[in-house]
This record gives C-alpha cells, structure tokens and sequence, in this order.
C-alpha cells in the first residue's frame, strides 16, 4: 500500500555532477534516475524490503527485479519477514 506521506532532502552535490546532470538528462529523469538508485542501495543493504524499494522507484515488481538483474545484484533474498512486513503495509 503507497503512503503519501513524503520528505524533501537536500544535499550537495559539486558543481561538475550537477552540470553533468543537466547536459544529459530532463530534472524529471534525473531525479527518476536518484530514486531507482536509493532503491537498489537500500534494497541491497537489507534496508527496505522489495516491495518499499520498487513504491519508492516507482516500477513493478517485475521491473524492479529486471533492474537488479541488469545490476548483477540477487532479488531473490526476499525472505519470510519481508513478504511480512509487505503485506502490513
């Protein structure tokens, strides 16, 4: 179930990422592209479960999981607790 609740951060980034950002990418897709990779590092640390890291880049499971893939990164250490802590939310 997706919350509405959100939260704006802020960081810094230098000055030569920022410009790469914007010579290759609209501020949407950049800013698509920063939530798929908060998603997979979070997913990855055991921080979220599957089913929060795919809400938060805003794909399907099967996406999520195609991502991973591409990544060389396992999807399937979705353990019992995970499903869990899924289905309560």
């Amino acid at each position: 179930m997706k919350t509405d609740k959100t939260e704006r951060i802020e960081i810094d980034l230098p000055q030569e990422i920022i410009f790469a950002m914007r010579g290759l990418e609209k501020p949407e897709k950049v800013k698509k592209k920063l939530k798929m990779a908060l998603a997979i590092i979070l997913f990855q640390e055991g921080s979220i479960s599957l089913g929060k890291a795919t809400e938060l880049a805003e794909i399907s499971r099967v996406r999520f999981m195609e991502v991973l893939k591409e990544h060389g990164m396992p999807a399937y250490e979705y353990g019992e607790k995970d499903f869990e802590r899924d289905q309560q939310q």
